[in-house]
């Protein structure tokens, strides 16, 4: 696709009640598989199942993303991801990542923090606060095939059946899901040491700063160039734009780069003719590469942007051109 498109995060829809309903499944079991609820951002039309239906942003570029909303103290159950890279970053309070076989470590995320899950833990991730919270997980994989690959642990279709019934289990693995994690696909253990190299921890970052704008590097694929070494083909980083600051008009020549405002309103223009609009808390654009682009915070507070860069697996992500 060669347009600029933009979500808005309220126009996007949960999909839990869709799922329930077409799986004839109570809306909570549905519930125990994506958390309360799971508002899908961007995906691919390629892919199939849970990650195909009615994105905000519909874009082949092999990046999923998806903004979650938990109660207190809720989260779906343990489950691995194969062949794709689950990273989170934390929107709004705190949440518990837990991993092992049976959630067994913990590490505890702010708001703002990142972690890049690595392929084949077992992982879930819990509202760590008395408030609802929210956070986003972004998956990367080369192929549709590559996102066909998330697997619940056998606990997970015992406690379905269990609580809302035999059978449910069955029904919900017939949208895709699997619960074979740790039997029939081998799991992969990591320490907590091991995995808290997997976290950008934000208020321990330190950002390069230019025309007032602070940039702090969260994920590269190349060690020591960002707090976390994530995919190949990969680059997240956080923009904190003061009020009346600007990232000047640029342009990425090769790769296709999502922005997420994440706290405060900037205005991002866009084209030759300076297309514009408005980002809100949580609104995403997916601006295709060859498209000169520019933020603004023309508010009178600081604003937050989330930038994903996603090229080729050998990408070096230096295509940024002055517009």
């Amino acid at each position: 696709m060669s347009q600029v498109q933009l979500a808005r995060f309220s126009e996007v829809h949960s999909q839990g009640a869709r799922f329930a309903q077409e799986m004839d499944v109570p809306l909570g079991a549905y519930q125990k598989m994506t958390a309360e609820e799971l508002f899908l951002v961007m995906s691919s039309p390629a892919l199939g199942g849970p990650f195909a239906t009615d994105p905000g942003i519909s874009e082949d570029q092999g990046l999923v993303a998806a903004i979650v909303k938990c109660s207190a103290n809720e989260g779906p159950y343990l489950h691995a991801h194969y062949n794709t890279l689950e990273s989170f970053t934390v929107l709004s309070g705190k949440f518990r990542i837990n991993w092992g076989e049976e959630g067994e470590n913990e590490s505890l995320l702010e708001t703002f923090d990142t972690i890049a899950v690595p392929r084949g833990v077992v992982r879930t991730f819990t509202n760590a606060t008395d408030e609802t919270s929210y956070i986003l997980a972004f998956i990367r994989g080369d192929t549709p095939d590559d996102f066909a690959d998330v697997a619940m642990t056998p606990a997970a279709a015992a406690d379905l059946d269990e609580t809302f019934g035999t059978g449910t289990s069955i029904k919900i693995k017939g949208l895709g899901w699997r619960f074979d994690a740790g039997v029939e696909a081998p799991t992969l253990q990591v320490t907590p040491a091991e995995m808290e190299a997997c976290i950008a921890r934000f208020n321990a970052l330190t950002p390069q700063t230019r025309g007032g704008v602070a940039r702090y590097a969260v994920m590269h694929p190349v060690t020591g160039q960002a707090a976390v070494t994530g995919d190949a083909g990969e680059l997240a980083q956080i923009l904190d734009i003061p009020a009346g600051a600007a990232v000047p008009a640029y342009n990425r020549t090769r790769t296709t780069e999502t922005l997420m405002c994440i706290g405060g309103t900037v205005s991002l223009a866009w084209g030759e003719n300076t297309d514009s609009s408005l980002l809100q808390p949580w609104d995403t654009a997916c601006i295709p590469a060859g498209t000169p682009r520019s933020i603004t915070n023309t508010s009178d507070s600081d604003a937050k942007i989330l930038s994903i860069v996603i090229g080729a697996a050998n990408e070096s992500f230096d295509d940024v051109d002055a517009a």
